[in-house]
């Protein structure tokens, strides 16, 4: 008897743990709830868009003003971060997704993703939206439009006689409006005038209105209380006549070169001319005073300065500033006054940058298109910078007869032309 019971104990022992075991096994298979990595501390990482060249930098072409930014941001820790959209440093849009149209025009693009512990990354890029065809449009120069206040401002472009009113604002909606001008007399479809009134120095958009009320991206103006150099200033040849552009210079009472103090000048709201004087090839220090003593001020890329430094070089310039080429519709073209002292055999360089485009090509050729002074020279990316061509007897002929030299190609911005 007492033998069963115990076979009975030691049964009941083994199923029990039998039972156990089976239990535990199937607690060991239970699906569980993901474990998130993630966390406010995490260092932010944005993750789209990118661009192929891995620079972080990116452009955004809008067909119109009716074509939206229409794009989203992949960003991680995504659970502990926010992403805001800047345009010329201004916040437009706070979110992953965005969907704006904006008016015409180019803008520097800033997209900020902070975590909420403070820890925070960035990319830069560009939004160009194009206008219509028969949209009125303005044709900033390179430098950018400048204003003096009282005096009288020409904006060139397109379409202009479809003006009404030319608005100046703060913000690029034109809703915070700082003035709204009428053209003055005598506006073309390509070239209007304005007088600003007195305005604090600083950058402002610019909003064409037609009679209907509705408002077009014209770019940007800048508007200075003080004299301001332009162009011209950045290097000059000993012995010859030397003019610099700018605003507001009808008081200039000298000029500076290192030591050399200039007072022979004829002067104008707008110029400067004087004969250069004689120096060394190489870097100088330049300054400009008003009669009164203050400064002439520069535009740099640093903003404004009242001392820069220009440069005598063996080089003479033919032209100097920027233009991207974009075969017959954006080309810098060489009158052949412009080149009357450029002598067979002479060897010209062509200065240039090379923005993100799809190739990169140049040509050199006269006003027909007859005859190349340059053959099209394609992957300018790998070519030499400057790059060099002979100037021979064919091609002065040929800028004699047709009236110019076309610099024209694909994908550059030529910045400067020289010969020696």
């Amino acid at each position: 008897m007492c033998n069963q019971l115990m076979r009975n104990k030691n049964m009941k022992k083994k199923y029990l743990w039998l039972i156990a075991v089976v239990a535990l096994f199937f607690a060991s298979c239970e699906k569980k709830e993901p474990f998130d990595t993630q966390s406010a501390d995490d260092a932010p990482l944005i993750l789209k868009p990118y661009n192929e060249s891995g620079t972080g930098s990116f452009t955004y072409k809008l067909a119109n003003p009716d074509t939206p930014l229409f794009d989203s941001v992949t960003v991680t820790p995504s659970n502990y971060t926010t992403v805001k959209w800047y345009l010329d440093g201004a916040l437009v849009f706070t979110g992953l997704k965005i969907n704006m149209t904006f008016p015409a025009g180019d803008y520097e693009l800033l997209i900020k993703a902070v975590t909420t512990a403070g820890k925070r990354t960035e990319r830069k890029g560009t939004v160009t939206v194009s206008p219509y065809d028969t949209d009125p449009t303005s044709a900033a120069p390179a430098a950018g439009i400048h204003a003096v206040p009282g005096n009288p401002t020409t904006l060139d472009g397109s379409n202009l006689s479809k003006v009404d009113k030319v608005i100046i604002a703060k913000d690029i909606f034109a809703k915070e409006v700082v003035h709204t001008l009428s053209p003055e007399a005598g506006a073309t479809d390509s070239q209007l005038a304005i007088t600003m009134p007195e305005t604090p120095d600083g950058r402002y958009y610019v909003r064409f209105q037609d009679a209907e009320g509705k408002i077009y991206g014209a770019g940007d103006i800048n508007v200075h209380n003080v004299s301001v150099a332009l162009d011209g200033y950045a290097s000059f040849v000993p012995g010859t006549e030397w003019t610099i552009t700018g605003v507001k210079l009808e008081n200039v009472a000298s000029v500076q070169v290192d030591s050399i103090v200039i007072t022979e000048l004829t002067k104008t709201a707008t110029s400067i001319t004087f004969t250069a004087p004689t120096a060394e090839v190489g870097d100088h220090k330049l300054s400009i005073k008003n009669a009164d003593g203050s400064n002439v001020y520069f535009i740099t890329a640093e903003g404004l300065k009242d001392e820069v430094t220009t440069n005598v070089s063996a080089e003479t310039t033919i032209w100097e500033g920027s233009c991207v080429i974009n075969w017959g519709d954006s080309k810098v073209e060489l009158t052949k006054d412009m080149m009357s002292n450029v002598p067979v055999g002479a060897t010209i360089y062509i200065y240039f940058n090379i923005p993100e485009a799809e190739y990169h090509a140049l040509r050199i050729t006269d006003d027909w298109w007859a005859h190349d002074l340059l053959p099209q020279v394609d992957g300018m990316e790998g070519q030499p910078n400057p790059y060099t061509f002979v100037y021979d007897a064919a091609g002065q002929a040929a800028v004699e007869q047709t009236g110019k030299a076309l610099i024209t190609g694909f994908g550059l911005e030529i910045t400067k032309v020289t010969f020696k």
